[in-house]
């Protein structure tokens, strides 16, 4: 699970057999991929910033996109964005969500049309739920998980 960044990271996590795999485990022990506001799909890179994190790491630009590894394989995923994420567009879940699905996989997504960026996050926290239902729809999510 992660928010923004830590949404691509744990999406790669899920999604790319070779991270695990250089640890020498796999993606089989990973029982679900919770992801908020996450920048899965964000080619063409054009902000400087962006490229300077992205670019000296890989020659392939598409292997840093989680959207790149979306298989049948992929174990469970909660996608949750806000409707009015202006910094991570929610078109980065919308697309992954439908290139799991197409890949066979299985995949819910959430939208929460008042949110934003931060305010997806926020609503986690006892002061801000009644904003929308974000954990409720992790906890069933992960209670709804086969166990592993």
């Amino acid at each position: 699970m992660g928010h923004s960044a830590g949404a691509h990271i744990a999406a790669l996590l899920a999604l790319d057999p070779s991270y695990l795999a250089a640890q020498g485990d796999s993606r089989d022990h990973v029982a679900g991929l919770v992801g908020l506001a996450g920048p899965y799909d964000f080619l063409p890179i054009t902000g400087p910033t962006i490229k300077l994190i992205f670019a000296p790491a890989n020659d392939n630009l598409a292997l840093t996109q989680p959207i790149h590894f979306a298989d049948r394989h992929a174990p469970p995923a909660l996608l949750q964005v806000g409707g009015a994420d202006t910094t991570v567009l929610p078109r980065n879940s919308v697309a992954l969500a439908q290139a799991i699905r197409a890949a066979g996989g299985r995949v819910e997504l959430r939208e929460y049309a008042r949110l934003g960026h931060i305010g997806l996050v926020t609503a986690l926290a006892p002061l801000f739920r009644f904003r929308a239902p974000v954990l409720d729809d992790i906890v069933n999510f992960v209670r709804a998980l086969p166990p592993r």
